[in-house]
């Protein structure tokens, strides 16, 4: 993931995510971004994710080194390209947007 433009920060990140997902309840689940100097940012997912409504939101919850103490929120649609035998998903968003604070690491520091 790579966040460029005006009053962003021109990084890349490596995304994982882990979430369930299913038609009935839709998705939860966590996201962990990783920048090129091994800063992360956590974040918590919630979203219809079907095929049919698939936005999806996320809250940021914290991160380490730099992002110690980010706070924010984004949302975006999430398109399927590649699903392996081994269960691994690959794809992209679609409509990314949000909004990032970076602020003060809480008292004791790193994951929440």
């Amino acid at each position: 993931m790579l966040l460029a433009g005006a009053g962003r920060p021109g990084v890349g990140f490596r995304a994982e995510v882990i979430a369930l997902s299913d038609s009935v309840t839709g998705l939860v689940g966590r996201s962990v971004w990783t920048d090129e100097r091994g800063d992360q940012v956590f974040s918590e997912l919630t979203g219809e994710g079907t095929a049919a409504q698939n936005r999806i939101a996320g809250t940021i919850l914290g991160g380490t080194g730099r992002f110690a103490g980010v706070t924010g929120t984004y949302e975006f649609s999430w398109r399927y390209v590649i699903e392996t035998e081994d269960g691994s998903i690959q794809g992209s968003a679609v409509g990314l947007k949000g909004r990032v604070r970076l602020g003060q690491p809480p008292a004791g520091g790193g994951r929440p």
